[in-house]
């Protein structure tokens, strides 16, 4: 989201208030060149089951799924997969009301707890795990059918808390992730690990050791139960899988479930799950501070809290427990809790991504930095949890032109309050965090920078020429990348090249185009190809087309997964869907689809419909179809008569035979035997051998 619709969608009254002070600050630089994770937004959890069918209304939706003043500003919905599949519906209206407000940020994913292979405290068969992968599938193609895809879906819930759901040990997990996980994305969905309860490393570990099993996940997914604010940094902390370039989401938790979530500071008795009943004290800061620390310590993605609406969540309801006396007006509003992680969710929207921040840069002082999808923005939040003591801090920005900053601010006393705009001087602002007069001095502030954009640099052609076709597109020499959103020239999931982060793969480190983070390898064969492919990536060439009129497409693939694939389109419009199969990760095939291409300059673009596979090249080439093929060295002169014919794919598998008098015929009845249209063999009873375009 541009700071302009930010702006527009928060309703900002401009003007600069009197928050600001030349006294001795903190320092917090800023480095917007210096790129860490892609965020994927911020989300909550319905289970309709267990909240008595209480889980998200319209309005609950409006508020936790909006991005304008008075709402959350999440986009990312977790819901079950419950083991009888009877109950599969019970989220679908939720996550409707979800979508309809987050608009294209929309994710919803899910998360089993139990299955009809395993219930509580019970492992499951390996015999029974193509059978679950089914069930897994049937609740994905239902939500589809639906009208609200899944973006992905989990192995399993807390596998490490098992004696009220299924159980998993760090084998069984191996096991299952390295022989049937990929078998999960079906309908392009991504794959989320089992979701470990406390974050236990060693439940993630054997998998990330081991690329082939790793390739079946495309998510880690953790939570944070058995942490609070006392916990070390190392427990967020996961060298191994920063080294191996995953992402990862924090699916559930809940900083604590015994107070209210519009309690400020108190002191109580409080206890949970992970945390054994004791006098302590609860914070709403403690919000503030978690999400600071996956994001920045952690190195999460994404960040869920557990239900949206609850005693203890963000949006307010009554206590069932009937332990807590929860006015009647704060039901149905957001709670401080709330207004605390929309310091995060409303500003540091999906494809943000975080740069380089002075994390800590006193005592109880927080800091993280974000930029736009765009880049036309940058953002900055700062927590205190001091308090007794107002903190002033003095925010330097490198790498980018901020002119002004937006501050909001949520503290005792205010609730993701507008505070104004303050003027950039040289790269540099001084503000005091709540400095009112408010019991507790400890607050959370979101500085949100806007300024002038540079005048956009073009894209160009990989060489500075366009690609002639016909002719050959190696895959890694994709468009050299312009500013601004129109001159980008590729999407990737992530900054990483997995080539260089992945231990154990078949494909070397590649320096080839190293500053764009595209999943580059060197084969062993010495091949350059593009792989990690994710689904939703994309790659853009340009390309300028001789003679107008109708191509043999050929890709070079690689595959070892079950149906991925890869659309083309040129200047927005669809030219093909290019189903991709194989069985081994080294073995190239080529692979075919018809295409109609327009004369002139274009820009042709190839996006990634399902995961996993890897790609060298794409040619294009005119049809010939009264030449020599390089099979045979003879035409196949069509016979008055009719004759039998042998039909193959361009991989060289036998489809069957039909017959024909004449090449209309032939095409036509070919056509009965394949399941596309593109380019096929067909050979006569004489074996000549003839190369025929079919049409679907």
């Amino acid at each position: 989201m541009t700071i302009q619709k930010i702006a527009k969608s928060v309703g900002l009254a401009f003007g600069v208030v009197g928050l600001w002070s030349s006294a001795m600050a903190s320092t917090v630089n800023v480095d917007v060149t210096e790129e860490h994770q892609v965020i994927r937004g911020f989300g909550g959890m319905v289970h309709n089951q267990w909240q008595g069918g209480g889980g998200l209304s319209e309005a609950d939706a409006k508020i936790a799924f909006g991005t304008g003043d008075g709402t959350l500003g999440l986009n990312t919905l977790r819901i079950p997969v419950y083991a009888n599949s009877s109950d599969f519906n019970k989220e679908v209206q939720a996550a409707k009301y979800a979508k309809k407000y987050a608009g294209d940020d929309f994710i919803l994913y899910a998360t089993p707890w139990t299955s009809p292979y395993a219930g509580a405290n019970q492992h499951m068969s390996s015999s029974n795990y193509q059978k679950y992968v089914d069930h897994l599938n049937s609740f994905n193609d239902y939500m589809k059918n639906q009208g609200v895809p899944l973006y992905a879906i989990s192995i399993s819930n807390e596998p490490d808390w098992c004696h009220e759901w299924a159980c998993w040990s760090a084998d069984e997990i191996y096991n299952f992730t390295k022989g049937y996980a990929d078998k999960m994305r079906k309908n392009g969905v991504k794959v989320i690990s089992t979701e470990s309860f406390r974050y236990d490393k060693n439940l993630y570990n054997k998998v990330l050791n081991d690329a082939n099993a790793l390739k079946n996940w495309d998510i880690l997914g953790a939570h944070f139960y058995a942490s609070d604010r006392r916990t070390g940094d190392n427990f967020f902390q996961y060298s191994l899988a920063d080294q191996k370039g995953v992402e990862r989401w924090m699916t559930e938790h809940y900083t604590e479930s015994q107070g209210s979530g519009n309690y400020w500071r108190t002191i109580m008795n409080t206890g949970d799950q992970a945390n054994a009943n004791k006098r302590d004290t609860v914070n709403a800061m403690d919000v503030a501070y978690e999400i600071h620390r996956a994001m920045v310590v952690g190195n999460f993605n994404q960040y869920t809290w557990w239900y949206i609406r609850r005693c203890y969540g963000l949006i307010m309801e009554k206590d069932f427990g009937n332990k807590l006396q929860i006015p009647s007006n704060e039901i149905g509003k957001i709670s401080k809790r709330g207004y605390v992680m929309s310091q995060f969710a409303r500003f540091i929207r999906p494809g943000a991504v975080r740069v380089g921040a002075t994390a800590n840069p006193e005592k109880e002082v927080f800091a993280s930095a974000y930029k736009s999808s765009e880049g036309d923005s940058v953002i900055v939040v700062l927590v205190n949890r001091d308090y007794k003591n107002s903190k002033t801090v003095t925010v330097n920005v490198k790498g980018a032109d901020v002119e002004t900053f937006h501050v909001y601010t949520t503290s005792q006393a205010k609730n993701a309050k507008y505070e104004g705009e303050v003027e950039v001087k040289n790269g540099s602002v001084t503000v005091t965090l709540d400095a009112g007069s408010s019991e507790f001095k400890d607050c959370i502030v979101t500085l949100v920078g806007v300024g002038t954009p540079a005048e956009p640099v073009p894209r160009e052609p990989f060489g500075g020429k366009a690609v002639e076709l016909p002719g050959k597109i190696e895959a890694e020499n994709f468009d050299v990348p312009g500013t601004g959103k129109e001159n980008k020239t590729y999407y990737d999931s992530d900054s990483e090249n997995h080539a260089c982060t992945d231990e154990g793969k078949t494909a070397e480190c590649s320096k080839v185009r190293e500053d764009t983070g595209v999943d580059i390898y060197k084969k062993s064969s010495g091949a350059v190809v593009v792989g990690h492919n994710q689904a939703g990536e994309w790659l853009e060439y340009t390309v300028n087309v001789k003679e107008a009129g109708e191509y043999t497409m050929t890709a070079s693939v690689a595959t070892a997964n079950s149906d991925p694939g890869f659309t083309l389109s040129i200047d927005g419009k669809s030219l093909a869907e290019v189903p991709v199969s194989g069985s081994s990760w080294d073995e190239f095939k080529d692979v075919t689809a018809k295409v109609t291409l327009p004369a002139g300059e274009h820009i042709l673009r190839l996006e990634v419909t399902t995961s996993w596979f890897d790609i060298d090249y794409l040619k294009f080439e005119k049809p010939c179809e009264d030449c020599n093929t390089g099979i045979a060295d003879a035409r196949l002169n069509m016979p008055t008569e009719t004759e039998s014919y042998r039909i193959f794919d361009m991989n060289g598998s036998y489809l069957g035979v039909v017959s024909a008098t004449g090449m209309p015929e032939l095409r036509a009845n070919a056509a009965s035997l394949v399941k596309r249209g593109g380019a096929y063999l067909a050979k006569s009873m004489n074996g000549r051998t003839k190369l025929i375009q079919v049409a679907k």
